[in-house]
């Protein structure tokens, strides 16, 4: 199987120049590798890190050290010091970031916003339109909430356009965080389903799961980040 992303010796610190410049340790030296069709699981404790972790592998917080290869466009690219614009093309192609929170774009409907996607990767209109409308009836949204701004919805209904613009078309690296913490046990059989089928597709996981069950039923491999915590 193709490694889709490589972990070699990431550290990380913060500081809290507000308090000092008094360093706060994470974790440091982790290493591992995640091959297309896996789910990697990241567990461990409250406060070890593994939000952390995740946003180091997308690129939004900078490690202390390491290096992070992420297979785009067939080659490997360090995502720690590539420029900005390479770590955007990465994000537009290969690498996707599912969160628990949408980030609401004024005025933009959830179809838009789930069709955006796939017209960036060159879909027609018709079909992103087709396909967003089925990702969207596939997770109990109801057609009445389709042409609206999510700015109203419920948390539990946001949760669901931001899977849905997640899954409609999948990247060969996801990065997943708590996708299912607001959602009925029904809605979370189906990021269970969908998860599934993307790691069918070929995609690479990483995700933190709160809910025990869904982690069971996600997981392929398991990495405590307690493990590499680092000492104060």
């Amino acid at each position: 199987m193709t490694t889709m992303i490589q972990v070699e010796n990431v550290a990380k610190e913060f500081t809290l120049h507000n308090q000092g410049g008094v360093r706060l340790p994470v974790f440091d030296n982790v290493n591992f590798s995640v091959a297309a069709g896996e789910a990697l699981v990241l567990a461990g404790a409250s406060g070890a890190g593994k939000s952390s972790l995740l946003r180091i592998l997308y690129g939004n917080y900078r490690p202390t050290s390491g290096r992070i290869a992420v297979t785009h466009a067939g080659r490997p690219i360090d995502i720690v010091t590539a420029v900005p614009r390479t770590v955007l093309d990465i994000r537009r192609r290969t690498l996707g970031f599912v969160s628990q929170f949408l980030r609401v774009i004024p005025r933009v409907s959830a179809l838009d916003i789930v069709r955006d996607p796939l017209l960036a990767r060159g879909a027609s209109a018709e079909e992103a339109s087709e396909r967003a409308k089925a990702m969207l009836a596939r997770l109990n949204l109801p057609p009445r909430l389709w042409d609206l701004a999510p700015a109203t919805f419920s948390g539990g209904e946001q949760q669901r356009v931001n899977i849905a613009r997640s899954f409609v078309d999948p990247s060969p690296i996801m990065l997943i965080d708590e996708p299912t913490a607001s959602l009925d046990a029904g809605n979370r059989n189906v990021v269970v389903e969908l998860i599934a089928e993307a790691r069918a597709q070929g995609s690479a996981i990483v995700g933190i799961f709160h809910d025990e069950a869904v982690r069971e039923a996600v997981a392929t491999r398991y990495l405590d980040i307690t493990d590499f915590r680092k000492a104060a």
